[in-house]
């Protein structure tokens, strides 16, 4: 083989093992949206926070409404109005429920139906991130519940979403976001139990730290995993342990 052919075929090897790499890096950073954080956007898209305020929370007033401000996804007044999934699907699709179609609580802000609206696909989305929201999700295993109530009371939740299911953005982050515990992101974050309790107790883990390019974006992303090694007692690890295996399908419900 002629020299200058030598040149362009080593030249051609490299370079596609360049782009290659370049391809599996931005493969790698493709974010992994969870079904909830795909619902809140859903929810978003179709104007769900002009009338039930930011993330649901509420304070739009409604004038000649009964309870004065339209009702917000959390608290008795939510659970006063909706009782279960089927009744959350109603609202969606047609304004009301069947139980209540005959009761009128005035207000000039009116639910709108979204049936013909809103495909099948969104809905389902939309709806895990309203259960979740709205505190409808319910914890079958005794461990996991009380897991959830530390989490929640620890400010997990704040970050990795409503029960997990999804985080908030995070400028400068890998993906762009804070991971979910229930998604595909969790197994590239956490290998097994053992890092995921380093995860909780110091912030970090050391497999990650060491990595040349991971602790690039740990070092660079504003909003850091906090340490809770001074916060949470060993059992409240493990019952925040046993409510992530439960979220993510990994223990029995009893």
């Amino acid at each position: 083989m002629k020299q200058g052919n030598t040149f362009w075929l080593i030249f051609s090897i490299i370079l596609s093992s360049v782009i290659l790499s370049i391809l599996l890096f931005y493969s790698l950073r493709m974010p992994s949206y969870s079904p909830a954080w795909k619902g809140r956007e859903i929810a978003y898209k179709y104007g769900c926070f002009n009338c039930h305020g930011f993330e649901g929370q509420g304070k739009i007033k409604n004038p000649t409404y009964r309870y004065d401000e339209t009702p917000a996804w959390q608290g008795e007044t939510a659970m006063m109005f909706i009782l279960n999934e089927d009744e959350l699907r109603e609202w969606i699709l047609y304004g009301k429920p069947e139980r209540l179609k005959n009761i009128d609580h005035g207000g000039v802000i009116k639910m709108p139906a979204y049936k013909g609206i809103i495909p099948e696909k969104e809905l389902n989305y939309l709806i895990v991130y309203l259960k979740a929201v709205m505190g409808l999700i319910e914890i079958d295993n005794d461990s996991a519940k009380i897991g959830h109530k530390i989490a929640k009371n620890s400010g997990c939740f704040g970050c990795h979403g409503p029960y997990g299911m999804g985080g908030m953005p995070n400028k400068n982050s890998f993906k762009g976001y804070i991971p979910g515990w229930d998604g595909k992101d969790f197994k590239e974050l956490v290998k097994d139990e053992s890092e995921l309790r380093e995860w909780i107790l110091e912030g970090n883990i050391k497999r990650l730290k060491n990595h040349p390019i991971a602790k690039i974006f740990i070092q660079k992303q504003i909003i850091k995993m906090p340490a809770y090694k001074e916060i949470l007692t060993e059992d409240e690890i493990e019952h925040i342990i046993s409510y992530i295996k439960w979220l993510r399908g990994e223990v029995k419900s009893h």
